[in-house]
């Protein structure tokens, strides 16, 4: 049966201006058509759900986050070294939240035991709900690294095969940490733990398998390299100077910005503000973020969103973003067709157009207006399905 979503506000994520009364319609878990509700050719037994003072949007994309992660249980690597069974719980529930909070899709930065695989293959397979996986199996780091759990990768061939195992157990993209970060206490946001070799590695055995390369890095000599070796997508990038972010124009590559976890208080700040070595990051990072990302959004990168683990609050990343200079428009579109860009799959969703998955929200109020309005999500379809009425118990 073909059924429609209609709201007083329809935003298709394509840029396009919104349509009021604007509606959408699907069946087989597909959209078939998009537009104002008045003018669809609907059968008479179309199934059609009003939500009057809502807006339609397209299901939004986490660009950068973790499965098994809780920022605000503080140590966040040593999380990633609990038993496998312990952190499967965490992630299953955390996955529950994204969909509820409108997240139909999530690219996942690195996982230990390969959980992100597995879990993947549990929510396509309709064991526990959750949006659709992106993974990168066991991330790449250093072992002076941030980052550093379980598993660490030194050397351009340990990182070939580190790679090649990965892309084997169906990685979908290679993850590496090469600057310090800031929930870790050992190593400035300007170090660098991995050579120009390895990451020449990673991202030649990743490249050649037709995948992406996502890098942690900040800024300074680690961020360059990154760009220099062909990173694809630059992760946080908070230290990015104007001279960085030109040649990331030059060099078509991507930014994948995070605030939740640093600005939101149940981040970092929840856990960790006792610990000086990474408040003091904290409170830095959070007076340069306010003063550069400004430039970021006047300097023709591209970039898109993610919450880093911040389960459930993809509304306060567009938040920041509007806080920091982006309009409710670039914020909406850093969360639904920029983010399937960087996630490659952008054929398949990010927008509301005819032809593409059923993944649909619908919010309270008009986000263009309020960008607020985000957190207040009514509807949430994935494929086709409803998943709104689950309880996040």
């Amino acid at each position: 049966m073909l059924k429609v979503l209609a709201g007083d506000w329809l935003i298709t994520g394509t840029g396009a201006n919104p349509i009021k009364n604007g509606a959408v319609a699907f069946a087989d878990g597909v959209i078939t058509e998009v537009g104002p509700l008045d003018q669809l050719d609907l059968p008479s037994n179309a199934e059609i759900t009003r939500r009057p003072g809502e807006t339609v949007l397209p299901g939004l994309i986490n660009a950068h986050s973790h499965c098994s992660i809780i920022p605000g249980l503080g140590n966040q690597s040593g999380q990633l070294r609990e038993p496998l069974p312990r952190q499967l719980f965490r992630a299953v529930g955390n996955m529950r939240r994204e969909l509820l909070s409108g997240v139909t899709a999530l690219r996942v930065m690195g996982e230990e035991y390969g959980l992100d695989l597995e879990l993947k293959h549990a929510i396509d397979s309709g064991l526990v709900p959750g949006p659709r996986l992106v993974c990168s199996g066991v991330m790449l780091t250093a072992s002076n690294g941030h980052g550093r759990a379980l598993t660490t990768t030194d050397g351009p061939d340990e990182i070939r095969k580190r790679v090649r195992q990965n892309l084997a157990a169906g990685a979908q993209l290679t993850k590496v940490f090469v600057t310090g970060g800031v929930s870790s206490t050992h190593g400035s946001l300007n170090f660098c733990s991995y050579t120009k070799a390895e990451i020449d590695a990673a991202c030649e055995e990743t490249h050649r398998a037709g995948k992406k390369v996502a890098a942690h890095a900040h800024g300074g000599p680690g961020l360059r390299l990154c760009i220099e070796c062909g990173v694809d997508t630059i992760e946080h990038g908070k230290l990015a100077t104007e001279a960085d972010l030109e040649m990331m124009v030059k060099t078509d590559r991507w930014l994948v910005c995070n605030f939740a976890i640093t600005f939101h208080p149940t981040g970092i700040e929840q856990s960790d503000r006792h610990v000086p070595e990474i408040w003091e990051k904290v409170l830095r990072t959070r007076e340069i973020v306010a003063k550069n990302f400004p430039m970021v959004v006047k300097s023709g990168v591209k970039w898109a969103v993610g919450t880093d683990s911040m389960h459930g609050l993809m509304s306060f990343e567009l938040e920041c973003l509007v806080r920091f200079g982006a309009s409710p428009m670039e914020a909406i579109l850093a969360a639904t067709k920029r983010a399937a860009q960087v996630c490659d799959l952008d054929q398949n969703t990010g927008t509301l157009e005819a032809g593409k998955w059923a993944d649909i929200i619908s919010v309270k109020g008009n986000p263009l207006e309020d960008i607020r309005c985000m957190k207040d999500v009514t509807v949430v379809i994935k494929g086709g399905t409803r998943y709104d009425h689950l309880s996040l118990l």
